[in-house]
């Protein structure tokens, strides 16, 4: 299957400028690029007035709390889990949590996003998700120290041994909740065995000011050693910064939910200055109530700028959307170039707000929105098409979220 990508403007990557270029893709991959006059494929699509780029990564949230969306509002942390979410997450079944996911891939794919990073429950309905959608997910079963018989943990392992590498859309991790509700012994535990399987590690931490571990002791596990995606980090001691500056580590910045929540403002100038390698997350649509990471990577950089306007540059942000959070989810090239997976997404650059062409990249972040995603394509397959979704039936999708959310809430209508 070839499919051609004329007269486009692409962004190949986040540190490029943008040209004027043809896109020929094939069996999922990019083929070839430059002047493809003459070139015969299956599909031709013509891109004029059009940015093609490489597509955004959400690398941090709770997909199926979709179902949860605007029913928990104006609460802090731990009323809004302990009053709303987990009575609601009681009653969830397999197939709530298959459509709760199918509907956060239609909200990320019509806002930009090829790949995102998922802790949650019933991990086997999310990979169905991924799989009947056709989007890049990495799955971390959400961990807690509560199972004396480490039951969740060996369900974690046999998600990872049917579904990791699956289609080349799937990786498994493994997600302890956090370090106030999974004792250091167990984190520890779960560190080796994802050590053992080469898997990433998802953990929540200092998402609040009442969190009063110790990142130096979390640091002496077997943590240490794993490749990590720290959710959150707003409460890291200054003197604690540069611990998370390994290679290994990555901290996911997630601006709306941790302002939503009361949680407060990560010190991302802090963590850049100190070469902590920073990307963005939404965090669940039921505390932020949007998927929209072109808003998170808006919002982070204006954050930042509060306290010098110099802080995190168009650039900066782009990488942290697109770069970092590719490097952190692991299934996705970040950049446009020959041999990589066709994961792109075409932005309508034929609007008044992307005049002057030649300042695209400070217009993405800061004058565009993802009402401007035209299309999304996922190794070299349309999920999102000017409207419409070509993978899945979406009214189908709203329909049987529709009748889940009246089940789980009591209402009718």
């Amino acid at each position: 299957m070839k499919i051609l990508l004329k007269n486009a403007l692409i962004l190949r990557d986040v540190r490029s400028e943008p040209e004027i270029s043809d896109v020929l893709v094939k069996d999922g991959r990019i083929a070839a690029m430059g002047n493809l006059k003459g070139l015969i494929a299956d599909e031709v699509y013509d891109m004029s007035g059009r940015l093609v780029m490489p597509g955004f990564v959400n690398a941090h949230t709770h997909a199926a709390m979709t179902l949860m969306r605007g029913l928990a509002e104006d609460l802090r942390l731990r009323e809004w889990l302990t009053e709303k979410i987990f009575p609601i997450e009681e009653k969830l079944t397999e197939e709530d949590v298959y459509y709760g996911t199918m509907l956060a891939q239609l909200e990320m794919a019509r806002r930009g996003v090829v790949a995102y990073a998922d802790m949650y429950f019933h991990c086997d309905a999310v990979a169905r998700a991924a799989l009947d959608f056709g989007m890049k997910v990495l799955i971390t079963r959400g961990l807690v120290d509560l199972d004396s018989d480490k039951g969740r943990l060996r369900q974690n392992i046999e998600y990872y041994e049917r579904w990791n590498d699956r289609d080349g859309l799937i990786k498994v991790g493994f997600g302890p909740h956090a370090p106030y509700s999974c004792s250091t012994s167990y984190i520890d535990e779960i560190a080796r065995v994802a050590l053992d399987l080469e898997a990433p590690v998802m953990i929540h931490l200092y998402e609040t000011a009442e969190e009063k571990y110790e990142l130096r002791d979390l640091l002496e596990t077997s943590l240490k050693y794993c490749k990590v995606l720290f959710a959150h980090c707003v409460h890291v001691k200054d003197e604690d910064i540069r611990l998370l500056a390994q290679e290994n580590f990555f901290v996911v910045h997630n601006p709306t939910s941790n302002l939503k929540l009361g949680s407060g403002i990560a010190p991302v100038q802090k963590f850049l200055a100190a070469g902590v390698q920073v990307c963005l997350g939404t965090d669940g649509a039921a505390s932020n109530n949007s998927l929209d990471v072109w808003h998170e990577m808006r919002l982070a950089s204006l954050l930042q700028k509060l306290y010098d306007p110099r802080n995190i540059s168009a650039e900066q942000a782009l990488c942290m959307t697109i770069e970092q959070g590719a490097k952190a989810v692991g299934l996705t090239e970040g950049r446009i170039q020959v041999g990589a997976d066709a994961d792109l997404i075409v932005v309508d650059i034929d609007r008044p707000w992307y005049v002057p062409r030649s300042q695209i990249k400070n217009h993405i972040v800061h004058a565009g929105s993802s009402s401007d995603v035209f299309a999304t394509m996922i190794k070299g397959r349309w999920v999102y098409y000017d409207g419409e979704y070509p993978t899945v039936d979406a009214e189908h999708v709203y329909k049987k979220c529709e009748e889940a959310i009246r089940r789980l809430t009591g209402t009718t209508s």
